[in-house]
């Protein structure tokens, strides 16, 4: 993918591509080879076009396999990749941003997968909008696109292998977790199993927040500098870190409040102190956006020394603020979703005047039903993860999504059946930038225990660690469904998960 001109790569990287930070354990595979996988490109499959099919040669760890690539009309294109042995299962790769780029999961291949992507309905980057203008890609977009590869992807599948798959899953973040909800509300016979990251369920109002915030950012002095910033989270983890009985540089424990006005200066500015207008900044990003008396999005909680508290879509100094990733999307929903003119200053945009068409979009795109009673009664099974430092989607959206599904559900028991969520202390979205916490799992084994042996995740010992250059583990701690957070016991190796157990806060 190339990156948007002008923004920043590293916050891109982060904030657009979607991809979950998780490890798989290999499977074992069957050794027969395949058919032959050229033939299937002369296949007519399920209304698509197939432009190509091509043995791929084993490279590394990742193992040989048949690569189809195809496109659905209007300009819906997909990849549908095909391991020579095959574990007998599937698993659909969720996108990231605006997609228009497909996000194969090789490290699916490697376990025996066959693995399924797509671009989200258009050709493009992951921060550009302007295919909303068009009726066909805004559908696939908001949610068609991975609804209608996965016919094309079972018959491939069954043309190559002369059999369906068992099982079919789900895995995505960001964007694609939102993809991957859209598939639990509306299409709830896709998929047997999904695990979502920070997903960007509530899309459009997550948008908008940005809009907020980057038109209190763009206020003369507004913006804290990168050096003001650095003080802020070191602030933030003098009041929060040690709540969890440990400082480490992980906030762990969920209820620490933060009030960056400790830092305001009390003299001239400088680097170690903030202005008042950048107090304010501060706190406006840890407090829900309201607009018309209604809460639009909650704010983010405290994060780490590295992103206090949301300003991850925001890491750049003053003079760059309008190439920040957060502006840039904001304005591209605004532009091309809602106003429908490319010319629009979002920085003028005022939500009160488009209520209508903002419900209108809201209603197509995001995935905000928390009724997800269809789904459970065919079977299916849910593991939702946010990272708690996810300085781009707020955690504290995912913990309210959660909720509601337990309530819709009819309580705690009934929704302990086929959806469980689990915070992950010190993680950055998608674990794109690597934050102080551990953040690789292995979801996709926790997931196949639950749909095909019927132990839930939370019932498995689950372990995130941070990888040395080897792929050891050098720091541990334990998972903890929600609401439960890992405590220090204070005694023990601070590095190993042994020395931390679950508590509620």
């Amino acid at each position: 993918m190339s990156p948007l001109p002008g923004a920043s790569r590293s916050t891109l990287a982060t904030l657009l591509l979607g991809v979950a930070a998780c490890t798989h354990s290999p499977s074992a595979a069957p050794e027969a080879r395949a058919p032959d996988c050229e033939r299937l490109a002369a296949l007519a499959v399920q209304g698509a076009t197939l432009t190509q099919a091509t043995r791929v040669p084993a490279q590394g760890p990742v193992p040989e396999y048949c690569r189809v690539r195809g496109e659905l009309p209007p300009s819906l294109h997909f990849e549908v990749r095909l391991p020579t042995g095959w574990n007998g299962r599937t698993v659909y790769n969720g996108g990231g941003g605006y997609d228009g780029v497909i996000f194969p999961a090789d490290e699916n291949l490697a376990r025996g997968y066959a693995s399924v992507a797509s671009d989200g309905g258009h050709t493009g980057t992951p921060a550009q909008g302007a295919f909303a203008l068009e009726p066909g890609p805004l559908e696939d977009f908001a949610s068609l696109s991975v609804h209608r590869v996965l016919p094309v992807a079972r018959a491939l599948i069954r043309a190559h292998y002369g059999q369906d798959a068992t099982k079919t899953y789900f895995e995505g973040c960001s964007n694609g977790g939102r993809e991957g909800l859209i598939a639990a509300q509306r299409w709830p016979e896709d998929f047997d199993g999904l695990v979502i990251h920070a997903p960007a369920h509530d899309f459009v109002s997550l948008m908008l927040a940005f809009n907020q915030h980057a038109q209190r950012l763009a206020l003369p002095g507004a913006l804290p500098s990168r050096a003001q910033l650095s003080h802020l989270g070191q602030a933030m983890l003098a009041a929060c870190d040690a709540k969890d009985g440990l400082a480490d540089g992980i906030v762990s424990h969920p209820g620490c409040a933060f009030d960056p006005g400790v830092l305001q200066c009390q003299g001239p500015e400088r680097d170690t102190c903030l202005t008042p207008a950048q107090v304010a900044s501060a706190r406006a990003l840890a407090a829900p956006v309201v607009v018309d008396g209604q809460v639009l999005y909650p704010g983010w909680p405290v994060g780490d020394a590295e992103d206090p508290g949301g300003w991850a879509a925001w890491r750049l100094e003053p003079g760059d603020f309008e190439r920040s990733a957060g502006q840039v999307l904001s304005r591209e929903l605004i532009r091309y979703f809602i106003t429908r003119d490319p010319g629009f200053d979002p920085l003028r945009f005022q939500p009160g005047a488009w209520r209508e068409r903002i419900a209108e979009v809201t209603a197509q795109v995001s995935a905000l039903d928390p009724d997800l009673s269809r789904f459970r009664a065919r079977g299916g099974k849910l593991i939702l993860r946010h990272g708690s430092a996810d300085g781009i989607i707020s955690s504290r959206g995912t913990d309210a999504y959660y909720e509601a599904v337990v309530r819709a559900a009819g309580g705690q028991a009934q929704a302990d059946t086929f959806v469980e969520y689990f915070p992950a202390p010190g993680v950055h979205h998608c674990g794109g930038i690597p934050g102080p916490g551990p953040n690789q799992v292995d979801w996709l084994s926790a997931l196949e225990t639950w749909v095909e042996r019927g132990v839930p995740p939370s019932r498995t010992p689950l372990l995130a660690h941070t990888p040395d250059a080897t792929g050891a583990p050098v720091l541990s701690r334990p998972v903890c469904k929600y609401p439960l957070y890992p405590r220090y016991s204070g005694a023990g190796n601070p590095n190993l998960a042994d020395s931390f157990t679950c508590v509620a806060p």
